[in-house]
């Protein structure tokens, strides 16, 4: 079902909260910082395939350098100091081996996702801003993604605890970060099965009631899903939320816009649950894949949801940013 969402604007000015504009001004601080630091190491590699990886992640981060100092601009933003155009040099210094370089520029990357994740899940009020973000976030985690490959590929990821069972394993074995992944996952999902179930017998808005009723559904098969996927590593499964809810609460104490914050918050702490599962995940691939599928999943659902909030005037109004346009 698809929901129509009218931008009902003040003249023809562009507006912007004041989270947007310090999201826009960090996130631009942020890939500054990490493309200064990948251009002053490129010039101390040493393998080929190595300085290319590299490049490809320059590229990737210079087309949202323009896309935000574009936002920027014709939102009058304050903007951070840009770093020097490039760095060249012959000097060769022996310390900083490829191995050393990737793992400050691995370590980096990761640092990099978590002020993307809250920059994304907190730009409420400008589409336009958010969907930059949005994209943003999409290709850091693909650019995460090569860097892990390469990495292992070259044997300079540390090797983390494995996950022992009394069966041999014929695929990919788990660390015992990701079958606590495996099993976090599942619980939270659970939980949220229960909670938008409760929250159906409460709910007055019709259109409300079938977006929460798809949503259970779509919860359903993703926690089959992963059930399959922790009894095929022999992961002990959770305890499995009652097959029906019966409320003894009289539907009118609660409104339909705390039902939806709730859901709404707890949609945005899944997107950080996904994401820090795709980071720890780095001996198991498939495993990976699917918690990397469970993210772009979550994320056009929260985009659902999210402009649906906006249409109801569910969402909390942060002030608009004063700038002198």
């Amino acid at each position: 079902m698809g929901i129509s969402i009218f931008k009902n604007s003040r003249g023809l000015k562009e507006e912007i909260d004041m989270k947007e504009a310090f999201n826009i001004w960090n996130m631009l601080r942020s890939r500054y910082h990490s493309t200064d630091t990948v251009r002053l190491f490129q010039n101390l590699t040493h393998d080929r395939d190595f300085d290319i990886v590299l490049g490809q992640l320059l590229d990737e981060w210079k087309k949202y350098i323009k896309l935000y100092e574009d936002k920027a601009k014709s939102l009058k933003l304050k903007v951070p100091r840009r770093p020097p155009y490039d760095y060249k040099t012959s000097v060769q210094v022996s310390q900083f081996t490829d191995e050393y370089i990737y793992r400050r520029i691995y370590n980096d990357l990761i640092a990099d996702l978590y002020p993307l994740v809250t920059a994304y899940r907190t730009s409420t009020t400008n589409d336009s801003v958010r969907k930059i973000i949005q994209d943003d976030l999409v290709e850091h985690l693909s650019g995460f993604e090569l860097m892990y490959k390469y990495g292992k590929l070259k044997g300079w990821m540390d090797e983390p605890p494995a996950f022992k069972t009394f069966k041999p394993e014929v695929t990919e074995a788990l660390t015992t970060g990701e079958a606590f992944h495996i099993l976090d996952h599942i619980s939270h999902r659970y939980h949220q099965i229960e909670m938008t179930k409760a929250f159906l017998s409460f709910v007055h808005d019709k259109e409300f009631q079938l977006i929460l009723s798809q949503g259970a559904k779509t919860l359903e098969k993703e926690v089959a899903m992963l059930q399959e996927v922790a009894l095929k590593h022999e992961v002990n499964l959770p305890p499995q939320p009652p097959a029906s809810i019966q409320v003894a609460v009289d539907p009118e104490a609660l409104e339909d816009r705390l039902l939806y914050s709730v859901i709404l918050s707890g949609m945005q702490s899944a997107i950080d649950f996904h994401v820090r599962a795709v980071i720890e995940c780095i001996r198991n691939d498939s495993l990976r894949s699917t918690f990397y599928k469970l993210f772009q999943d979550e994320v056009k659902m929260h985009e659902r949801i999210l402009k649906y909030g906006k249409l109801k005037g569910w969402l909390i109004t942060i002030p608009l940013h004063a700038n002198p346009i």
